[in-house]
Order: C-alpha cells, then sequence, then structure tokens
C-alpha cells in the first residue's frame, strides 16, 4: 500500500511540473503586469512617434484595414509606405520582412480607425504578458536556485522584475512600432519555454507549439532566428539531458527558421543590393576598415554602459552623434578588451555550467546580428537593439545578489533586509527614468525637441525638428508668429546641414524654409543646386521650381538657372519648356526657343502646352509648315482651346487656307 502511494506521488510530482503553476506564481503575474501598467500606463494618452508612420499613419495597406493583410504578408516591410509615393528607392538595402505586427496594425485600424490609445495599451499588455512568459522560463531554467527564499526574493521574479523597469526599454514599448520587438521576444521565449516542458514531458505537442511561436516570432522581426542558439545553450546549461535529445528538441524551430526564409526569399529576393550610398543608411559610407571597427567596438562599449546607467537616452544614434573614431581612441580599446574578457570568461565558464557565462552567451548571441559585426545593419547602435540581450544583464544581476551574496552575508535577515534595499533601490531609479523618459515619446514634436539636445551633433533629430517646425509654420496665418517659427526651423536644418552636406532630404526643407521665411531666393535656388549636383533627378526641386523662379525679376537670371539645371540633367522636359519659354517669349530668340521645345517634346510627347508653344515659336521664325504641325498635335491632345484654335487660324490664314482658318476662328468666336 505505501509503495502505490509513494509511486502514485511521484507521478504527481512529475505533472506539476508540467501542468501546475504554484499559487504564488498567479500574484506573481498580476504584480508583473500591474507593474507594465505603472512604468508605461502614461503612454497610452501619447500621440504616433517617429517609426509609427512606416507601419500605421502613413501605411497604405495598414490603412486598408483586413484587406491590405494580403499585402503585408507579400511585400517588403517598408512597401506600405513608400508604394504610395510611386517609389521603392528608399527602401534599406537587403529588405525587411516583418508582416506580423503590421498585420496587428491593420486589424487595429480595421476596428479603431487612428487610435495610438489602443495601440499604447495593446503595447503594454504584450510587454506585461512578455515579461510574465520571461518568469516562467527563468522559474524553470534556475529552478535550483530558487529554493529557500520568498518568491518575492527569488532569483526569477527579480530578474524579472529588474527586466521589465529596465529604462533602455522605453523605445520599444513607448513607440508605437517596436511592437516587432516585443512580438519577436515572445516568440522567442514561448519557444524557449515549450522547449523546456517538451523535455520534461516529452510532449511531441510541444514540439509543436514550439515550431508556431517560432515561426511567429520570426514573422515578427528576423532576430528571433538568434534563439537558434539561445534556446540548446539553455537546455545545455541548466538541464542533464543529452546532446542529441538536445539538437533534436531544437529541430522545429529549424524547420521553421527555414521556412521563413524561404518565404522571406520568395517575397523579397535574394539579391541584398548595392552598397547604401546615403549616409543616414550607412553611417560607415567612406569609412576605413580599422575605423569602422573601432567604432563599432566604441559602440558595444555603450551598450554596456547603458545596461549599467541608462543615461542619457536617446532615439538618436544617426551620424554623428556616434563619432567615426581611430583604434587610437581609449573608447574603442576599452570596450574591445572588455569584450574579449566577458567572451573568454563565457567560453571558459561554459564547462561548469557557470549562468553568469550562460548570461554572456544570450548577451552576445542576441546582440550579434545586430552590432555591425557581422554586416551592416543602416546604424550605428540603437537601444531597441538590447531588448532581449539586456535579460543577461538581468540575470547577472539577480545572481549575484541572490545567489552569491548570501555566501557573503551569512545572516538571512540581514541578507534580506540588503537585498530587498538594493533591488529596491535599482527599482526606484529605474522606475524614475523609465516614466519620465516616455514623456519624451509624447509625439514627434515632443521626441526631437528632447533629443536634439541629446544627440545634438546628430543630422536626424536636427532634420526632423526643422522640418516638424517648418510644417508648423506653413500652417500659421500670424505673420509675425510664422516667421519665428521657420527661423527655428532655419537653425535646426542648418544644423542638420552643416553634419551631412549632402544630405537632400534636408537640404529641401532649408531651401523652401529660407524661402517661406524672408522670399530669399538666391539662398533657395542655391540649395536647390546643392540638391541637383548630389541626386540630379530629386522631384521635388522640379516641382518647386516654377514657382522660385518666377519671383526673380530679372530674364537673365531665370535664363541662367535653368541653363545650370539644364546642364546637370539634360532629360527634364518641363526644364526645357521653361527655358523655351524664355527663349521665345521673353527674349525673342526663336532659335533657342525651337531647340529647348524641340527636346521638351521628344522627352514628353503628351503635353499640349509645349507643343502649342513650339508652333508659335516656328510661327514667329517663320516656318509654318512646322508651326501648323505642332498647333495641329497639340489640338489633338487639347481639342477645343481657345489659344490652341486661334494658332491654328492664324498659321492657316498665312498659308492662304482662308476657309480652314475661317472654321477655327468661327468656332472660338462661339466661345465668347
Amino acid at each position: 500500500m505505501k509503495k502505490e502511494m509513494k509511486k502514485k506521488q511521484v507521478k504527481i510530482t512529475r505533472e506539476s511540473k508540467t501542468k501546475n503553476i504554484p499559487h504564488e506564481s498567479y500574484i506573481a503575474f498580476l504584480i508583473i503586469m500591474a507593474f507594465a501598467f505603472i512604468l508605461y500606463g502614461n503612454t497610452i494618452l501619447h500621440d504616433y512617434a517617429l517609426d509609427d508612420s512606416y507601419v500605421i499613419t502613413e501605411n497604405d495597406y495598414t490603412q486598408k484595414g483586413i484587406g491590405g493583410i494580403g499585402d503585408i504578408f507579400t511585400k517588403d516591410f517598408f512597401s506600405g509606405r513608400y508604394d504610395k509615393y510611386g517609389k521603392n528607392e528608399n527602401i534599406v538595402t537587403g529588405g525587411r520582412y516583418r508582416p506580423l505586427s503590421v498585420v496587428t496594425f491593420a486589424i487595429e485600424y480595421q476596428f479603431f480607425k487612428k487610435s495610438p490609445h489602443i495601440s499604447h495599451l495593446i503595447n503594454i499588455l504584450l510587454y506585461g504578458f512578455t515579461c510574465i512568459i520571461l518568469y516562467r522560463v527563468l522559474q524553470k531554467l534556475f529552478r535550483k536556485y530558487t529554493g529557500g527564499q520568498k518568491w518575492y526574493l527569488s532569483f526569477s521574479f527579480i530578474a524579472t522584475i529588474l527586466f521589465i523597469s529596465h529604462p533602455l526599454h522605453t523605445e520599444v514599448v513607448a513607440n508605437i512600432k517596436g511592437r516587432d520587438e516585443i512580438m519577436s521576444l515572445l516568440g522567442s521565449l514561448l519557444t524557449l519555454l515549450t522547449v523546456l516542458k517538451f523535455l520534461e514531458s516529452e510532449k511531441l505537442k510541444y514540439l509543436v507549439y514550439s515550431f508556431i511561436f517560432f515561426f511567429l516570432g520570426l514573422l515578427s522581426k528576423e532576430n528571433t532566428i538568434t534563439f537558434l542558439a539561445v534556446v540548446p545553450l539553455s537546455v545545455y546549461f541548466f538541464t542533464s539531458v543529452t546532446i542529441k535529445k538536445n539538437l533534436s528538441a531544437i529541430i522545429p524551430a529549424v524547420i521553421a527558421a527555414l521556412l521563413f526564409l524561404g518565404i522571406r526569399q520568395s517575397v523579397l529576393g535574394s539579391n541584398t543590393g548595392e552598397v547604401e550610398k546615403e549616409l543616414m543608411n550607412n553611417p560607415f559610407l567612406n569609412t576605413g576598415f580599422a575605423d569602422k571597427y573601432a567604432t563599432i567596438f566604441y559602440t558595444l562599449g555603450l551598450y554596456i554602459k547603458l545596461l549599467i546607467f541608462p543615461h542619457p537616452l536617446t532615439f538618436d544614434y544617426y551620424p554623428y552623434h556616434i563619432p567615426i573614431i581611430t583604434w587610437a581612441d581609449l573608447r574603442a580599446i576599452i570596450p574591445l578588451i572588455v569584450n574579449i574578457a566577458l567572451f573568454v570568461y563565457a567560453v571558459f565558464g561554459m564547462k561548469k555550467k557557470n549562468p553568469v557565462s550562460y548570461s554572456l552567451w544570450l548577451y552576445f548571441a542576441t546582440l550579434s546580428i545586430a552590432s555591425n559585426l557581422l554586416f551592416p545593419i543602416g546604424v550605428f547602435m540603437n537601444e531597441r537593439f538590447v531588448f532581449a540581450s539586456s535579460i543577461g544583464y538581468c540575470i547577472i544581476l539577480a545572481y549575484v545578489t541572490t545567489v552569491k551574496l548570501p555566501v557573503i552575508i551569512k545572516d538571512k535577515n540581514l541578507f534580506r533586509i540588503i537585498l530587498a534595499s538594493f533591488v529596491g533601490v535599482i527599482l526606484i531609479l529605474y522606475s524614475v527614468k523609465t516614466i519620465s523618459r516616455n514623456l519624451a515619446w509624447k509625439d514627434n514634436k515632443t521626441l526631437f525637441s528632447t533629443d536634439v539636445v541629446t544627440s545634438s551633433n546628430s543630422v536626424k533629430s536636427n532634420s526632423g525638428l526643422g522640418e516638424l517646425l517648418y510644417h508648423e509654420g506653413e500652417k500659421v496665418t500670424d505673420i509675425k508668429a510664422r516667421k519665428e517659427i521657420l527661423k527655428q526651423s532655419i537653425k535646426y536644418l542648418d544644423k542638420a546641414v552643416s553634419i551631412h552636406p549632402d544630405y537632400v532630404n534636408a537640404l529641401i526643407l532649408l531651401a523652401n524654409a529660407y524661402f517661406e521665411y524672408n522670399r530669399n531666393t538666391d539662398t533657395t535656388l542655391m540649395y536647390y543646386m546643392r540638391i541637383l549636383r548630389v541626386s540630379p533627378k530629386f522631384q521635388d526641386v522640379y516641382t518647386n521650381l516654377p514657382v522660385v523662379v518666377k519671383t526673380i525679376p530679372e530674364i537673365d537670371k531665370r535664363i541662367k538657372f535653368y541653363e545650370e539645371v539644364y546642364s546637370i540633367n539634360e532629360d527634364r522636359p518641363d526644364v526645357c519648356y521653361e527655358l523655351g519659354l524664355l527663349y521665345g517669349k521673353d527674349r525673342k530668340d526663336y532659335q533657342k526657343a525651337i531647340f529647348y521645345l524641340e527636346r521638351s517634346v521628344s522627352l514628353n510627347t503628351s503635353n499640349s502646352d509645349v507643343f502649342n508653344s513650339l508652333g508659335m515659336a516656328y510661327g514667329m521664325s517663320g516656318n509654318l509648315k512646322k508651326a501648323l504641325e505642332n498647333f495641329q498635335k497639340a489640338d489633338a491632345l487639347k481639342p477645343n482651346d481657345k489659344q490652341i484654335m486661334t494658332g491654328l487660324g492664324i498659321t492657316l490664314q498665312q498659308l492662304g487656307e482662308l476657309q480652314k482658318a475661317k472654321y477655327y476662328f468661327d468656332k472660338v468666336n462661339s466661345m465668347y
């Protein structure tokens, strides 16, 4: 009888490991979710900001609601925004395939339209749930380190609560677009959790779950793939299963990764594109190999510094908030030594299955593809890139305080007081920083105005704030207030251009701001020429040119400017047309007028105005046959136009075809 009871007890114990969750864990879950709302609740009333335009406010596919899901799954991550402008040249080299988070935005749009408050609320819920899953994973991995402590002073809970409060996560949670990072980590952690459950229970359903969760994580963001290393490492460090069983447990995730990569290639293609030639998408442009890697290690040092001391924070690590440095700089040498030392420690700690070694492997693995060490990612660094990696830091901090500290402090009561005090101080500091940092993410103007102070030497913040002020000034009717706003816009755009002289997006805004500020035509046109020398086909310049040039009173200056533009790009029918008009109507130089107008019609045969002007130029030069031919082409494109029919009538009259001329004159007269 006792033997049967013992067997039954063993069975229940085994089931409790796989099914039952301790009562105190539910309390922990509630605290974790509540803490997420305490930290990020002030973002719920925020507006859209920064990259939200890519996925929501300017994304045509998202704004189709459920009807846009097909496009979202079959197009590049950026296509929903750029396709609406009919251009793809700004899509990041190599492409991005991250449809799942965008699908959630499309579903939200279907039911709530543009509602940033709903989106912020969902981000908080997802973040809280991700931290709950992290807690469950840590409970399983660090089971032997949780005994003998109150659950709220346990290793797993402290590591989780440190993670949830870390200020580096504000970019992920407070920015709606950061949902891809949250969903990616959620899918990764659920994969690890289900693999651990499979190894405990040997139930195949958990392998099926691991496949599903990993695939969903990959659809959220590609860096989920780093957990192909993290999962088997976790199993190795914290279980006694064989290598064969360990590797077999990761097979479903490998299959999910291969399936994802196949789909990704079919959508984006295998061509990674040319090396990006715009500094804002390639911060190492024109940087030598040695200086590039010196700068990369500088950023790796900054990541460690920000994990330990997360201040100041900024969204803007673009050129040149991060300067290009050389190996003669200690900011490169010290991080190199530190990272090598940490890597060596991680390697040598594997044999003893040291938790610190595991944490370092987790840190290095999850940061690897965003580090710029393996391939360029288009930016020096970003705080969101260490979202998953920060788990490693929090594990180390929790391990030192909950496992190593009791070795030094033998008195349990004293240890608990010191542990609670230490963790409490960190949580207070982290929480204050997180809540205050959230305020910067209120909207674009607040974000750029805040971070331009921290990233004062960066193009991104300066040009972004300058653009916001420019558009704000356009809407102001009070002349004095408008000028003051435009003056501030010029200040920031000037700074952006001084940092990156060839940045056409800032140059066009600066040119337009000067024109709107005081009709400074010379300065405006000077910037237009700078843009065209860098980007001869930049459309915004050609759209604005006629408006600006017409404010120049001197005809010779107008002609000189258009001829400079023509020398840069001879294939613009609009520029040729303007030159034809200036030479024909204003200078009476009909031969040059005909040259440019003929060039214009050779480039665009659908503009009736050009054919009409060409007809007049030929008529004035005495070539009536050619004049008639062009008036007829103009009439075919734009029938019943008074000016064109008048030209036809006069030309036919001069050619002696009086009856035909009368027909057109009568038609014109009947219109009055």
